[in-house]
């Protein structure tokens, strides 16, 4: 039997497999941190629709304030798209999603002249690594971002 004939045929496996075992470990990574901010995203939206529900009308009348604004609810709008953003109402501090910003926050009266309201977040979601796949040659490189989007229709109180 002879034993040195095997000598690094392990160190050339391992060369030969390290590429594919780190992709999937990164693509896993990134799976499960694009999972964890839709989650994150989709907590957020409830929240604030929550919140909105119990701000938008408060003289509890059969239909909402036409048009759906500030002025006709006391700085709900605002106040909603803050708690959405920065986790409170008066806009301050970090946004709880890197990149999410007010103008990602969609709010409206859904259908128009009921006591439905609808808030919705628009949120690019960016991998951490990189932005694109390089294919080396066999084409354009394929972009690994894309955009999550949460809503939540609730009726107001």
């Amino acid at each position: 039997m002879h034993i040195s004939s095997q000598k690094g045929v392990a160190a050339v496996e391992l060369t030969i497999l390290l590429p594919f075992f780190l992709l999937v470990i990164f693509a896993t990574a990134e799976l499960g941190r694009a999972l964890y901010q839709y989650n994150t995203l989709t907590k957020l939206v409830r929240d604030a629709g929550r919140y909105l529900a119990n701000n938008v009308d408060k003289r509890v009348t059969t239909t909402l304030p036409s048009p759906l604004s500030d002025a006709n609810c006391g700085n709900c709008i605002t106040q909603t798209k803050n708690l959405l953003v920065y986790g409170n109402i008066t806009g301050s501090g970090t946004p709880l999603l890197y990149g999410l910003s007010i103008a990602n926050v969609n709010i409206a009266n859904a259908p128009s002249g009921s006591r439905q309201v609808m808030v919705s977040a628009n949120y690019d979601w960016q991998p951490l690594f990189s932005e694109t796949l390089p294919v080396f040659g066999f084409g354009e490189s394929i972009d690994l971002s894309f955009n999550l989007n949460a809503s939540y229709a609730v009726t107001a109180l």
